[in-house]
């Protein structure tokens, strides 16, 4: 043990093999070693508050209170503060998640050094040099001018975009009331389709912006056709902001699900090595995930030449699937909890011509088999070589698709796991976008280390952090809602975002 004394003290305590100098306590042996049990102290016993750290010791505490602040490890946080004499504030680090970032640098060092360590070497190092080639192109980095102004009457449970060119700002917005409204470049109701059975949970459109995938809390999953005014004479076609001749139908309604649906997927309409047709072609698929464990996968009978889904087949995996995605037109990725895999799936391998698992990669960096976190969203990347994973732990992995290498991890996007995160790339793929949520109140400690009263700290506590995919830096934040962001979804030809949030606001941002 060690004694709270100076150091000229020190000498006088009893150690193994040398007398006491000072008087043994009354009842104690003669001669017997005395514990004295104290706190650590620093040599010298000088006011530690006065003590001047070197600015690595400092860096490194300030590291370890940024990783406790963003844990929410507030009387942790206060404890290493008081012992310290160091105090973190939101800017005293250059970038977010030093800590965590640092660890992971580590565990990739550490990793490449197995027996295919020279194969994983060359193919990292290939991958890094591809994004450091990767020049910074544009991002969002405010709201519209146009776009709804008013709330709703309920919470916005999805959005998606629904535009067909580059300068039509048309969204679908699903309400928590059962309805589903599609919604123009000044926030008027183009169209709408209400009575539904149950809320929407998760929206997706096909290229073309002709067909709608719904998903809802009562496991049913609608297919919905958008029809939209005939051209002008001159060929032009009316604008997102007139509502005379848009349509929102119901043309398929399927109850296989036996829980909530949480999201769908369209495949891609073209296929890998074709270019993208200026009218491309229906999908072929589409798949949606529950929590009933399963994600079922739809076939289009007329393959991309048209016509109407059917069933073509399920994978139940053993926890909630989470999330979905399509890196090519015939293989989609499924994430579940309690699972440390990202699992890949042909549409077409499988017993009797359905999906049949084709490879399933690790999501921890060292190969072991432990869970500790979930991927709750996943987006593909617009060349569908890379996707972005983000998980329950604040962190967003961007990976190789068809691979376990990690490019790189997003810190910075409050996540945790009871959120409903949304992720995607910008169309130059040069950014990455993710939701954040950050508390609204606080509890204060004085500087003696008391509770005070709850504060306010962030009036807009939803936002959405870009991401810059060359640096894996946080370069922007977007304060967007008054509570947290339910669901996001970027334009497909130009870089826009639509954001719905619980505080009943649909927002546009450019």
């Amino acid at each position: 043990k060690f004694c709270s004394r100076t150091s000229s003290q020190l000498a006088a305590c009893p150690l193994p093999g040398r007398p006491s100098a000072t008087p043994a306590p009354l009842g104690a042996t003669p001669g017997a070693v005395v514990a004295m049990y104290g706190r650590v102290v620093r040599a010298g016993e000088r006011n530690d508050e006065d003590e001047e750290l070197d600015e690595r010791t400092r860096f490194q505490y300030l590291a370890v209170l940024q990783f406790l602040q963003s844990k929410e490890l507030h009387e942790t946080l206060s404890a290493m503060e008081r012992e310290t004499s160091v105090r973190f504030e939101g800017g005293d680090l250059p970038v977010d998640s030093v800590l965590e970032a640092s660890l992971d640098m580590f565990s990739r060092y550490r990793s490449g050094g197995g027996a295919a360590g020279g194969e994983v070497d060359a193919a990292a190092r290939a991958d890094e040099e591809e994004l450091q080639l990767v020049e910074r192109g544009a991002c969002c980095t405010g709201p519209c001018t146009e776009g709804p102004s008013s709330p709703f009457s309920a919470n916005v449970t999805a959005v998606a975009w629904a535009s067909a060119r580059h300068s039509e700002l048309v969204a679908l917005a699903a309400t928590a009331d059962r309805r589903l409204r599609l919604l123009g470049s000044d926030g008027e109701v183009l169209a709408e389709a209400s009575g539904l059975t149950s809320p929407v949970l998760g929206l997706d459109v096909a290229p073309g912006a002709e067909e709608v995938l719904a998903t809802t809390m009562g496991g049913e999953v609608l297919v919905l056709r958008v029809r939209r005014p005939a051209p002008e004479p001159d060929g032009s076609q009316t604008a997102g902001g007139a509502s005379a001749g848009w349509a929102l139908e119901v043309s398929q309604c399927f109850r296989d699900h036996e829980k909530h649906a949480t999201s769908g997927r369209f495949a891609p309409a073209d296929p890998e090595g074709e270019p993208a047709a200026a009218d491309p072609r229906p999908p072929a698929h589409f798949l949606t995930v529950s929590r009933d464990h399963q994600a079922r996968l739809y076939a289009r009978t007329g393959g991309t030449d048209g016509g109407d889904f059917a069933s073509a087949g399920a994978v139940r995996l053993g926890g909630e699937v989470t999330c979905c995605c399509w890196p090519s037109a015939r293989t989609f990725v499924l994430a579940a909890r309690d699972d440390h895999y990202l699992r890949y799936y042909d549409v077409e391998s499988g017993t009797g011509g359905g999906p049949g698992e084709q490879l399933k990669t690790n999501l921890n960096v060292l190969g072991d088999s432990v869970v500790s976190f979930a991927v709750l969203a996943m987006a593909v990347s617009p060349d569908r070589r890379l996707i972005a994973a983000c998980t329950d732990k604040s962190r967003v992995i961007v990976l190789r698709a068809f691979t376990d290498r990690q490019l790189r991890n997003l810190y910075g996007a409050v996540v945790d796991e009871y959120d409903v995160p949304s992720v995607c790339f910008s169309l130059d793929q040069s950014f990455v976008y993710a939701t954040s949520f950050l508390p609204q109140t606080a509890r204060r400690h004085r500087h003696g280390g008391e509770e005070a009263e709850e504060v306010a700290v962030n009036a807009m506590c939803g936002e959405v952090v870009v991401f810059e995919l060359r640096t894996g830096e946080a370069v922007l934040r977007l304060p967007c809602h008054e509570k947290a962001v339910r669901c996001m979804s970027r334009h497909p030809c130009a870089e826009h975002l639509v954001t719905g949030s619980f505080d009943k606001t649909v927002k546009y941002w450019g």
